[in-house]
């Protein structure tokens, strides 16, 4: 299950529709096979968050059981301020 904060779907709607489109395919990807991304995902030094890597695009997420709560998705020069 993928649940999506306020500010997440503010910096996914800002995106343009083609970038927004391949983000969430990853999303869902990693979802159903956290196998298949796990050499794109990392967790964040000093913070309970993890982090995906899609191109150009980072999306800081926690994943608690079968939940994946996305926390930002931004830019990666941009992301981490």
């Amino acid at each position: 299950m993928i649940v999506y904060a306020k500010t997440a779907l503010k910096q996914l709607a800002r995106l343009t529709p083609s970038v927004a489109a391949i983000i969430c395919a990853k999303i869902v990807q990693y979802d159903e096979q956290p196998a298949s991304l796990a050499n794109q995902v990392k967790k964040l030094k000093g913070q309970p968050f993890l982090r995906l890597r899609v191109g150009d695009y980072r999306v800081i997420f926690t994943a608690e059981g079968v939940v994946l709560t996305i926390i930002k998705i931004g830019h990666r020069r941009e992301i981490y301020d």
